[in-house]
């Protein structure tokens, strides 16, 4: 007996004193620290087709979100499409709600074209969710069936990627979100869900450099004209069509 309840005793010393497993990290309340007026993060993102192997990108963006306290408040990139022969290239910025392109056949003296939000969808992110946006971030997570080294998985059925990413997310996918020691997301990728064998289309994104300095603000008011004023000029329609044409692109692959 003596013997027992000195065996208990040295089980229960070693298990007081042994480490206690570190928690893994919170994504959204990592993602929460970031939100600093003057810091950012860099992001790549890519709408890819995929046929026995071989990858074709439809539509890129790449470029860096400015955060401030409550979450992103700017960004600044690049938006490629390669949905005709032709590949196209524009250059954004968003502050605000405010919408901007930069181009060369716009009027003398004027830089950058300012959209009218409402205008289109514009295509500036192709994933069906924001992760940047915490309740969507915290509403994806719920959906995780498996976590291994860092990596979330799961499934997004049509009405929860609606109830998500509102018209972002017209149909149910799966995901991974990969993030780094910190909880930060390194990674997300979302499959529609689908029967179909011989093409996969997925929404790819990376994001590195968190909480790097960066400053993005509106062009000079001198540089810019309004969409209104030149829709009928030759950039205004080619934008109007690559704008639809990256919209439809983005809608193809969801279905």
């Amino acid at each position: 007996m003596k013997k027992a309840l000195a065996v208990a005793a040295a089980a229960a010393t070693l298990l007081s004193t042994a480490p206690a497993q570190a928690a893994t990290p919170d994504p959204v309340r990592a993602v929460r620290q970031q939100f600093v007026a003057g810091h950012g993060v860099k992001f790549s993102e890519a709408l890819i087709v995929e046929r026995k192997g071989d990858k074709q990108k439809l539509v890129s963006i790449s470029g860096t979100y400015a955060f401030g306290p409550s979450g992103v408040v700017a960004s600044e990139g690049t938006l490629s499409e390669r949905l005709t022969e032709d590949k196209t290239t524009l250059h954004f910025r968003t502050v605000g709600r405010r919408l901007y392109f930069k181009g060369d056949d716009l009027p003398e003296g004027k830089t950058w074209m300012r959209v009218d939000s409402d205008a289109f969808k514009t295509p500036l992110a192709v994933q069906p969710v924001d992760i940047l946006r915490l309740p969507q971030l915290k509403g994806l997570l719920s959906h995780t069936t498996s976590v291994r080294n860092g990596a979330y998985r799961g499934s997004v059925t049509a009405k929860q990627a609606r109830k998500l990413g509102g018209d972002r997310a017209p149909a149910g996918y799966d995901f991974r979100l990969s993030t780094g020691s910190s909880g930060l997301p390194t990674n997300l990728r979302t499959q529609e869900i689908t029967d179909r064998t011989t093409v996969s289309v997925y929404d790819d994104t990376r994001y590195s450099d968190w909480g790097h300095e960066v400053t993005i603000t509106d062009p000079p008011d001198h540089e810019v004209i309004d969409m209104a004023d030149i829709v009928d000029s030759t950039f205004g329609e080619t934008l109007e069509e690559i704008l639809e044409l990256a919209d439809s692109a983005v809608a193809a692959g969801r279905r």
